[in-house]
């Protein structure tokens, strides 16, 4: 019995000489097992089609899986332009994938169909017992994204973990950010299943606590928050800030990045929505959907709580994995929390690092909105979140 994992990275220009130059150093861990699954992330300075054929061009007919993003992570280094792989060879773990393309015609459909898709080659009699889905979706839909993971919980229940997040490409200079195998898709929601005999774990934490008093939704459409408490929602969100900050709709990104909106949750911490603009008759376009009638919070944070966010994130995931060593790690944490905290990601990187051990084989992607499932929660759709996922030695 044997399973191994390693992870590579390349910041070569080339694309196909980066995909292929990643997966050849993922590739000297394995110990010459040939991989049985491949997960590629990479930048949006790269070509996906020629990035897929170099890295298929050392795959040995691996599944590969691979997303887009502004900024990757590696091991050791987190890159804004280069390529990161992991590779996995064992005959423990198994592992299943699947994409679903077009799905925001229909995502409750899609994310039921996926979910059955990766279900379908595994035998319940013979499968080991723990399981993990990974998730990337690529959407500018952010309502299309909620309802995709509503339909996920759905199907699979609040019994397995599940991590992942929104990978898109936010020049718009690429129509695909997501391939399965030989495809290159756009619009697309892909998944990988983990079947294995080791222990999983999923944490997720923000670093935002709760200013001010409970507000109401009085009047929303999908993600565009018109009202709460039957005001403007422009007005009632300036009214618990402090009036020092001088709120005004030109300011209102600078002040809303530290200042996001908090739907509370059922003996967890809340949920995240980011407002991330606001228009001229005092509507607040959110990045998420947020219900009518729901009672929401302003919140606040600072760069030691969202450092601190990470760490615990980390040690959830562990903690979950009753003292085994984790075999691989994987990270996604949210493009703004890349963008807010600078140079500081590194501490991120590194805090996760310190909780998970340092030769832990470790790859992530900057997230445009997160997707979390810890044991015996439903998967939910977060922003502003770092997510850790886990896959215990077996």
């Amino acid at each position: 019995m044997y399973t191994y994992a390693g992870v590579g990275h390349s910041v070569l220009a080339d694309s196909w000489q980066a995909g292929r130059a990643s997966l050849e150093a993922a590739l000297i861990p394995l110990h010459g097992r040939p991989p049985s699954l491949i997960i590629t992330y990479f930048t949006n300075n790269h070509d996906p089609a020629q990035l897929l054929d170099g890295v298929r061009s050392l795959a040995q007919g691996a599944t590969t899986v691979g997303a887009c993003s502004s900024t990757v992570f590696a091991p050791s280094a987190i890159l804004q332009q280069g390529v990161v792989t992991l590779a996995l060879a064992s005959n423990q773990i198994q592992a299943t994938a699947g994409a679903i393309t077009q799905f925001t015609q229909d995502p409750m459909g899609a994310g039921r169909d996926l979910m059955r898709q990766l279900w379908r080659p595994i035998n319940p009699d013979t499968a080991p017992p723990n399981g993990l889905a990974l998730m990337l979706e690529s959407t500018h839909d952010s309502e299309a994204m909620v309802d995709v993971v509503e339909a996920v919980g759905n199907e699979i229940g609040p019994l397995l973990p599940v991590a992942g997040g929104r990978a898109i490409d936010e020049t718009h200079r690429l129509e695909n950010s997501i391939f399965l195998d030989d495809c290159v898709y756009g619009d697309a929601v892909a998944s990988v299943l983990f079947r294995t005999p080791g222990a999983v774990g999923v944490g997720v934490h923000h670093g935002y606590q709760p200013l001010g008093r409970p507000l109401v939704v009085t009047r929303v459409e999908g993600n565009v928050l018109y009202e709460l408490d039957g005001k403007s929602a422009f007005a009632a969100y300036r009214e618990q800030l402090p009036a020092h900050l001088n709120l005004t709709p030109e300011n209102y990104v600078r002040h809303a990045v530290n200042h996001p909106i908090g739907l509370p949750q059922m003996g967890r911490e809340y949920i995240i929505r980011d407002p991330f603009a606001s228009a001229p008759d005092g509507a607040l376009l959110c990045a998420g959907a947020l219900p009518k009638h729901s009672v929401v919070r302003i919140m606040r944070g600072d760069r030691v709580s969202l450092l601190e966010a990470a760490r615990l994130a980390a040690a959830d995931a562990l903690a979950a994995l009753g003292g085994k060593p984790p075999l691989a790690a994987f990270i996604f944490s949210c493009v703004t929390r890349v963008a807010y905290l600078g140079d500081a990601i590194s501490e991120e990187l590194a805090l996760i690092r310190s909780v998970i051990g340092q030769e832990t084989p470790l790859i992530g992607i900057a997230s445009y909105g997160e997707i979390a499932a810890q044991p015996f929660s439903p998967p939910a759709f977060h922003n502003k979140a770092i997510v850790v996922g886990l896959l215990g030695a077996p």
